[in-house]
């Protein structure tokens, strides 16, 4: 019927659906930004890999933590799309590192710092990315 419209498809788990996405997201932007490469290398050096790995690792502990329906595996589900996406992928944080722009870390690796805080759930890794790109998370030169 011309000009009818459909109804919207919607998830029945949007959260989950967001959590699957940040998992992958966090994890890339993470080690493109701290390690400064794309993700072709840090896929390919097994030391970088197990780090990328394990950063998922955490987001999927802390959103299980908050009730999220992943399973516990789940971050090596996102190592295959690592594997799977072209070599020359990076992030946009990495991006903005590099223009000296305003970092998204508060909100990728911090966020995950914060939430597993509120639910007792360790995140040393992504709280070692939010350290150290601490003085670069406001843009400019810091020197």
């Amino acid at each position: 019927m011309p000009g009818r419209r459909h109804p919207a498809e919607l998830s029945n788990d949007i959260v989950r659906e967001i959590w699957q996405k940040y998992v992958f997201l966090v994890g890339l932007s993470g080690t493109t930004t701290t390690i400064r490469k794309t993700i072709g290398p840090i896929r390919s050096h097994p030391q970088t890999r197990a780090f990328l790995l394990d950063v998922m690792r955490e987001v999927v502990a802390v959103g299980r933590a908050h009730g999220v329906a992943l399973p516990e595996d789940y971050a090596q589900v996102r190592l295959q799309l690592a594997d799977d996406v072209s070599p020359g992928m990076t992030s946009s944080m990495h991006h903005d590192l590099q223009r000296g722009n305003r970092l998204e870390v508060r909100w990728l690796a911090g966020g995950v710092v914060e939430l597993g805080k509120a639910k007792g759930v360790p995140t040393p890794l992504n709280r070692a990315i939010a350290d150290i790109l601490a003085l670069h998370a406001e843009g400019g030169s810091h020197d």
